[in-house]
């Protein structure tokens, strides 16, 4: 056995007393099987439901007055989030969830990402600004290197003015949010879930140019070499298992900030229904 063999076999038994231990001291009925699986593909389902209900329906749409200013950026971010599940359940079912291993991570990352932004306010809208601004040089800086035009202009000044306004008198609140939200390990520690990096981690072999893609399609040939295959190695349980999850913890933190809070009847059937505790949400960690 492999080391990748040994760590996925790892990652591929959720450690939910020790996750689910921090907000409900019941024994959690979520398991890594396919009764647990099936279930979760069914929440998925709902929820995704519900999203498109709510979405279809956007004259309707308020939000409570003390998230007024985050609100349409955790809007952004829920409909990616729930529309990365769709991408995840639907090409899991159909064997490719390595393939969109890319989206699942970002899933993971962003239903961390959303609490972060309603709890940090104002304060985290400066900090994805300040993060997105030093993507936006570095790209201005790639894009003057190869040589194509557009790099220079009053919109590449505008971006470091800005970092310099930044610089010049920096905000300690949008600092540390900003250290958080640039790195998915720092932001998930934060929230006292260090553990969650590991799966976040493996899922990044499947993003870069790395042996996992490149021994994705092969399988042993019994004579101690490959054999080639038409489809990627089954991902197993967990795409499903943790893109439920990712769903139910991203709901909660939109309902808390949409008036009427029309989603908290249906996120107690499906938390329930899944057999995770009912309020499943990231929670920051205390200072020490």
């Amino acid at each position: 056995m492999d080391v990748e063999q040994a760590v996925r076999q790892q990652i591929d038994i959720p450690q939910c007393g020790d996750l689910f231990g921090r907000y409900s001291p019941a024994m959690s009925e979520f398991l890594h099987d396919e009764a647990t699986a099936q279930r979760a593909r069914e929440v998925i389902r709902k929820l995704i439901a519900v999203r498109d209900e709510i979405a279809a329906s956007q004259s309707g749409i308020a939000f409570e007055g003390a998230h007024q200013a985050v609100a349409p950026h955790a809007w952004s971010w829920w409909m990616f989030i729930t529309d990365s599940a769709r991408i995840v359940l639907d090409e899991a079912e159909k064997g490719y969830g390595f393939v969109v291993a890319p989206v699942m991570r970002n899933l993971m990352n962003h239903a961390t990402a959303l609490q972060w932004l309603v709890e940090g306010g104002e304060s985290a809208l400066k900090a994805v600004d300040a993060y997105s601004d030093e993507q936006l040089i570095k790209l201005i800086d790639n894009v003057r290197r190869v040589g194509w035009e557009g790099a220079d202009g009053p919109f590449e000044q505008t971006v470091r003015d800005a970092i310099a306004a930044r610089d010049a008198n920096p905000d300690l609140a949008v600092t540390k949010l900003y250290n958080e939200i640039k790195n998915a390990e720092t932001l998930l520690t934060a929230y006292g879930m260090p553990e969650g990096y590991v799966p976040y981690r493996h899922l990044s072999s499947y993003t870069h140019t790395s042996r996992e893609t490149a021994r994705l399609y092969l399988a042993a040939d019994g004579q101690g070499g490959p054999a080639l295959r038409d489809t990627p190695r089954d991902s197993g349980l967990n795409d499903v298992l943790w893109a439920s999850v990712c769903l139910i913890q991203a709901g909660r933190v939109m309902d808390e900030i949409l008036a009427r809070h029309p989603f908290t009847q249906v996120l107690d059937e499906v938390s329930a229904h899944l057999g995770v505790p009912q309020k499943l949400l990231p929670q920051r960690r205390k200072q020490k």
